[in-house]
């Protein structure tokens, strides 16, 4: 990852988090360039009731704009504030199937709970604020973030930048043994803007500090 300056402080995991709650779409850049970047929606959505007092839990989940109803990617995030940094800690649902869209109807999200989850190891994301206006993070260093794409063991590295309204992702899989890329953009970050807010719905009444153990 490029080298970043770190102005981190506590507070700035709520900021972090009012600005990734959303409903975020690549449609500009999917008209734009359509033979490298289909229409992604990301939607970002605070958790009605946090899994721990500690820290912000947020639900994302990925999808193509056509076929919301099958995210091919969801997860449940918790960003504390250790070690001079934002940690985004990564979960996965174990039957993600039954919140399915759910960032776009907050209501089935109060089921979820510590019993619905399982931390992936090696796979939490470190955040720096970068300045006024942005966020910088990445995977945790280690290559332990791994994912079996195709039949070959790959770790998985993310470069991603944040601002109020903007979010972009660069995100690869790299073979474990010789580090050659075997999956992911070959066109440059996705670049997300945020199209609906979810901002209002980040508790503000908890401490930054804290983590679960799956």
């Amino acid at each position: 990852m490029t080298s970043i300056t770190n102005l981190t402080s506590p507070n700035d995991v709520y900021i972090l988090a009012q600005w990734l709650a959303g409903d975020h779409s690549n449609w500009e850049q999917a008209i734009d360039n359509p033979p490298f970047f289909a229409h992604i929606r990301v939607g970002i959505r605070p958790l009605p009731n946090p899994i721990t007092e500690n820290g912000v839990w947020l639900f994302l989940e990925q999808a193509y704009d056509f076929e919301l109803n099958h995210p091919y990617r969801t997860a449940v995030l918790h960003l504390i504030y250790q070690n001079d940094r934002i940690e985004m800690i990564n979960y996965r649902l174990k039957n993600a199937e039954t919140f399915f869209n759910a960032s776009r109807d907050r209501d089935r999200l109060a089921a979820l709970n510590a019993d619905a989850i399982a931390q992936l190891e090696g796979c939490t994301q470190w955040v720096y604020r970068n300045d006024a206006h942005t966020f910088k993070g990445s995977v945790e260093p280690g290559k332990k973030c791994c994912i079996n794409r195709k039949g070959v063991d790959t770790y998985l590295a993310i470069e991603f930048e944040v601002t109020e309204n903007t979010y972009s992702s660069l995100d690869r899989g790299y073979d474990v043994v010789t580090d050659e890329r075997v999956w992911g953009s070959i066109a440059g970050a996705f670049q997300f803007v945020k199209k609906a807010s979810f901002s209002d719905e980040v508790s503000l009444g908890s401490t930054p500090q804290g983590i679960i153990t799956s």
